[in-house]
C-alpha cells in the first residue's frame, strides 16, 4: 500500500522537477532579450582581453584569392579581352608560409609558396583578418562587440552549440535601424564561460559593395583563435559586375615567446605618392576592377590603417622551387587536411603565358597592338613599345583625339584642340615628357598652341611651357569647355570668360612626404583682351543676347582690360600634420583623409624684372578636410582667408575668382584620396559657389570664403529600398562669403540628392546677399533654385594634384 503511494509521489515529483527545470532554463534562454544582452555585455567587458591575446604567436597560413566578372559592360569587352580581362573569367591565386606576430601587432611573413593565374610572377596574398574585439572593423563598420552594439544591434538566442572546444550560444545580430551600411546582420557564437567569439557569419554592406564573413575558431592554451577565414564579396557599378572570394586557413599555432619585431627608422621607409595619371578608359576600369579584391585587402585587415595603429609587416617570399608542381600543392592541403576547406586551384581558360605582365597594383595596361582604324581616329589612345621586362613600356605616345576636345564659345566660335604627347619613362614613376597642343578656331580661322616639356617622379614635377594660348580668368577653377559649349549653343549662355596670352611658365611641385608639399611657378606672359566675335546658336533661348566676353564685378563693373606684360610668381605650402601610417616591407603607407590639409599660398607680380607692367601681392591661408560624423553622417569643409597687399597696378585676371559655377552642369575637383564610391566632394582651390555668378563678386581686397557639406546615407529618400540599392545619397550644404572693400556678406545653402544614374547630383537651395534671399529670375522666394552637379569622382584624371 505504501508502495503503491511512493511510486506516484515520486513520479509526480519527477515531473514537476523537470517542468521547473525547463522552466528556468525558458526563462534563462527563451526570453531572448535579457539572455543576449547579458551574454553580449560580458563579452563586450571582456573584448579588450581577448584582443591582446591575440598577438604573441606564431602559426601557419594558407591563403587563396578568387575573383571574376559576371558582366562587363559590351563597351568594354574588346578592349579588356586584349588585356587578358573576361567576363566568367576565375582569376586566382594561393600562397602558403608561416608568420608570427609580437605583441604590438607586428607581422613578419615568411612566403615559401606562391602561385596565380593572371600575374606574370609569384606575389605572396595579403592577410585579411578582421578583427571583432575591436569597436570599429574595417572602414568604420560597427563591430557587435563595440562598447555601443546596444545603439546598433538588437541580440537575439537562437540556440545551444559546443565549438572552439567550449559550450557556446548563438545569437542573432538584427541592426536596430535596419541601416545597410557599416552595420553587421547574421549571427555570432560567444562562448558562456568569458564570451570568446567562437563563430561568426555576418554581413556588411559598405556603398556599393556587400561583404559576407564567416569565420571559424580553435581553442589553443584556453586562448580562442581563428581557424579559417571564408569572405566573399560582391559589387557593381557603371554596369561592370563582378564577385570575390577570400579564403585562409590557419593552424598549428604556437604561443607566446615572440620577440618584439624591431620597425627600422622612419628614413628607411619610402613613401607611395598616390599621383599616377591614366587615360580615362584604363583608370576607369582600374578603379572598378581594383575595389573588389584590394579594398578587402588594404580595408578589412586587423589593424587596417585607418585604425591609427602603426603596424609594420615584414614579407619575406622566398619560393620552394618544389611548388611549382600541382602535386606539392596537392600535398600540402592533404599534409594539413586543408582539403576539406579549400577547393584546388583551378586555372582560367585564358594560358597565363598570354596575359599581359602586371607586376603591381599601378602596372600599366598593354595597348600596343590595338589595330589601327577608326576608333584610333575618333578617341584619344596610348600606344606602348619597347621592352617591358621590367614591368613598363619605355615609350608611350598619347593621342589627343580632336573629336573628345571639340567645342564652341563666343570668342572664338567652334574651336578644336589636338596633339600627340610622347613619354619615355626611365623608371615605373620616373619620365620625361614633350607634349605639343595645337588649338584652332574654325569661325577665326585662326591657329594657335603650346609646347610642354615635363619631367615627373613620385616626388617631382617640373614643367616648362611655352607659347600662345587662351585662357580663362580664374585658372585655379575653370568652367569645363566641352559642357560650357551645351549651355552656350542651347541655352545662349556662354560662361566661359576668356583672354589671350603669349607666355613662357615654369613650375614646381616637390612632395617632400606625402605630410609636406610646396609647388611654385614663374610666369611672363603678354596678355590680350579678347571679344565676342560670333552670335551663333541652336536654340534661341529666351531670346536673350550673349552677354559680353567681360564679366560683370561688383567692384570695379567694367572688367575690360588693355594690353599688358607681367611677370607673376607664386608659391603655395601644403601641410597635413596627423597622417595616419602604416607600413609593409620598406613602403611608408598614409590615409590621407585622415587629416586635415592646411594650404599657405602666395602670389604676385613685379614691375621691377623685365620692366613689365603689373605689381600686386596677395596671400592666402586655407584649410580642407572630411570626416564622419556618425555611421551614416560625413562632414566635409574647406575655409580660406586672404588679402591684397602693396597693390600699384592689377588687371581684372590678378583677381581673386571664387569656384563660382552657374553652367547647366557644374563640375568641382575632388580633393580627399581617390574611392571608388566616394560620393562627396571637396574643392581644392576654393568652395563651390553653386549659385553665385563666377566673377561677379572676384575681389582685390580682403576675403574669406567657407563652404560646407553634411552627407548622409540615411535620411529622407535615402531610407527607401529602391534609393539604398540605387546608391542614393543626400546632402545639406551652407556656403558663405565676404569681401572687404564692399562689405558684402554672401550665403547660400540648401538640400541635395547625390548619386542619380551614379554620376548626378541633383541640388535645391536658396542664397542670401547681405541678408537678403535673392534669384536669377523673378519667382516666388519659396522657389527654390535648381541645379545639377557631376560627381568629379568618375572622370579620367580625378587623382588630386594636391
Amino acid at each position: 500500500m505504501f508502495k503503491e503511494f511512493i511510486r506516484p509521489l515520486i513520479l509526480l515529483l519527477s515531473i514537476c522537477c523537470q517542468i521547473y527545470t525547463a522552466n528556468a532554463f525558458q526563462i534563462n534562454t527563451t526570453d531572448s532579450s535579457l539572455y543576449a544582452h547579458q551574454a553580449v555585455e560580458k563579452a563586450i567587458l571582456n573584448a579588450s582581453k581577448h584582443d591582446q591575446k591575440q598577438a604573441n604567436f606564431s602559426a601557419e597560413i594558407f591563403i587563396q584569392n578568387t575573383g571574376k566578372w559576371n558582366r562587363i559592360p559590351s563597351i568594354w569587352k574588346g578592349l579588356l579581352k586584349k588585356e587578358g580581362i573576361e567576363g566568367k573569367l576565375a582569376y586566382q591565386s594561393e600562397s602558403y608560409g608561416k608568420f608570427r606576430v609580437d605583441t604590438a601587432y607586428n607581422y613578419v611573413f615568411d612566403f615559401k609558396a606562391a602561385r596565380n593565374n593572371y600575374h606574370a610572377e609569384a606575389r605572396a596574398d595579403k592577410f585579411v583578418n578582421p578583427n571583432f574585439y575591436k569597436a570599429n572593423v574595417g572602414p568604420k563598420a560597427i563591430s557587435p562587440l563595440s562598447p555601443k552594439a546596444f545603439h546598433y544591434y538588437d541580440f537575439k538566442w537562437i540556440g545551444k552549440a559546443f565549438l572552439a572546444g567550449k559550450e557556446a550560444d548563438w545569437f542573432e545580430i538584427t541592426p536596430k535601424l535596419n541601416n545597410d551600411e557599416k552595420v553587421f546582420s547574421g549571427k555570432i557564437a560567444l562562448s558562456t564561460d568569458e564570451g570568446w567569439i567562437v563563430g561568426l557569419d555576418v554581413s556588411v554592406n559598405h556603398y556599393a559593395i556587400q561583404y559576407h564573413f564567416e569565420i571559424d575558431f580553435e581553442s589553443v592554451q584556453s586562448v580562442v583563435l581563428p581557424q579559417k577565414y571564408q569572405i566573399s564579396t560582391t559589387g557593381k557599378l557603371m554596369g561592370f559586375q563582378g564577385e570575390y572570394q577570400y579564403i585562409a586557413h590557419v593552424w598549428n599555432y604556437q604561443l607566446g615567446n615572440i620577440e618584439p619585431i624591431v620597425r627600422p627608422a622612419e628614413h628607411q621607409f619610402r613613401e607611395v605618392y598616390n599621383i599616377q595619371e591614366r587615360n580615362f578608359e584604363v583608370q576607369q576600369f582600374k578603379q572598378v576592377m581594383g575595389t573588389l579584391g584590394s579594398n578587402l585587402e588594404n580595408t578589412w585587415s586587423d589593424a587596417n590603417i585607418g585604425s591609427g595603429l602603426k603596424r609594420y609587416d615584414k614579407i619575406n617570399l622566398e619560393v620552394l622551387p618544389e611548388s611549382q608542381s600541382q602535386e606539392w600543392w596537392d600535398n600540402l592541403k592533404k599534409s594539413y587536411q586543408t582539403k576539406t576547406y579549400l577547393p584546388s586551384l583551378s586555372i582560367s581558360a585564358i594560358s597565363k603565358s598570354t596575359l599581359p605582365p602586371q607586376p603591381d597594383e599601378y602596372a600599366t595596361y598593354r595597348q600596343t597592338n590595338l589595330k589601327f582604324g577608326v576608333g584610333s581616329v575618333l578617341f584619344s589612345r596610348s600606344y606602348f613599345w619597347g621592352d617591358n621586362t621590367r614591368g613598363f613600356y619605355p615609350h608611350e605616345i598619347y593621342y589627343k583625339s580632336p573629336v573628345l576636345d571639340f567645342n564652341f564659345n563666343t570668342v572664338e566660335g567652334f574651336v578644336q584642340n589636338t596633339g600627340a604627347l610622347y613619354r619615355f619613362r626611365k623608371a615605373r614613376y620616373d619620365w620625361f615628357e614633350i607634349d605639343p597642343t595645337w588649338r584652332y578656331s574654325y569661325n577665326l580661322n585662326k591657329s594657335s598652341g603650346t609646347l610642354k616639356l615635363r619631367w615627373k617622379t613620385q616626388q617631382d614635377d617640373i614643367s616648362i611651357t611655352g607659347g600662345k594660348f587662351v585662357s580663362q580668368y580664374n585658372v585655379d577653377t575653370p568652367i569645363a569647355f566641352d559642357l560650357n559649349s551645351l549651355s552656350t549653343l542651347l541655352l545662349k549662355k556662354n560662361y566661359v570668360k576668356i583672354y589671350e596670352k603669349e607666355f613662357i611658365n615654369f613650375s614646381l611641385v616637390e612632395r617632400i612626404s606625402n605630410a609636406f608639399a610646396i609647388r611654385g611657378s614663374a610666369e611672363w606672359a603678354r596678355r590680350f583682351p579678347l571679344e565676342n566675335t560670333t552670335n551663333y546658336y541652336w536654340i534661341n533661348f529666351q531670346n536673350t543676347p550673349y552677354l559680353p566676353n567681360n564679366p560683370e564685378n561688383k567692384e570695379i563693373g567694367n572688367t575690360e582690360f588693355k594690353t599688358n606684360t607681367a611677370f607673376s610668381v607664386s608659391f603655395q605650402v601644403n601641410y597635413r600634420p596627423t597622417l595616419k601610417k602604416q607600413y609593409r616591407n620598406n613602403i611608408r603607407m598614409v590615409d590621407l583623409s585622415s587629416s586635415p590639409l592646411i594650404m599657405f599660398k602666395y602670389r604676385g607680380a613685379f614691375s621691377e624684372v623685365l620692366n613689365t607692367d603689373i605689381d600686386f601681392h596677395t596671400v592666402e591661408l586655407g584649410i580642407t578636410h572630411n570626416f564622419p560624423l556618425s555611421l551614416n553622417t560625413n562632414f566635409n569643409y574647406i575655409a580660406q582667408a586672404g588679402t591684397f597687399f602693396d597693390v600699384k597696378n592689377m588687371t581684372f585676371a590678378d583677381y581673386k575668382h571664387f569656384n563660382g559655377n552657374n553652367n547647366m552642369i557644374s563640375i568641382g575637383n575632388m580633393l580627399t584620396t581617390h574611392r571608388l564610391v566616394g560620393f562627396y566632394d571637396n574643392y581644392i582651390w576654393g568652395a563651390s559657389k553653386k549659385f553665385i555668378d563666377p566673377f561677379l563678386y572676384s575681389t582685390n581686397g580682403a576675403y574669406i570664403d567657407i563652404m560646407t557639406m553634411v552627407g548622409m546615407r540615411k535620411f529622407l529618400v535615402s531610407r527607401l529600398n529602391i534609393a539604398r540599392k540605387l546608391a542614393l545619397r543626400e546632402e545639406f550644404f551652407a556656403n558663405y562669403m565676404y569681401t572687404a572693400n564692399k562689405n558684402f556678406h554672401y550665403a547660400e545653402f540648401g538640400y541635395g540628392i547625390d548619386g542619380i544614374a551614379r554620376i548626378f547630383r541633383l541640388e535645391f537651395g536658396y542664397r542670401l546677399e547681405n541678408g537678403t534671399f535673392t534669384k536669377d529670375t523673378p519667382t516666388s522666394r519659396i522657389t527654390p533654385i535648381i541645379r545639377i552637379s557631376l560627381n568629379s569622382r568618375v572622370r579620367g584624371g580625378v587623382t588630386p594634384d594636391w
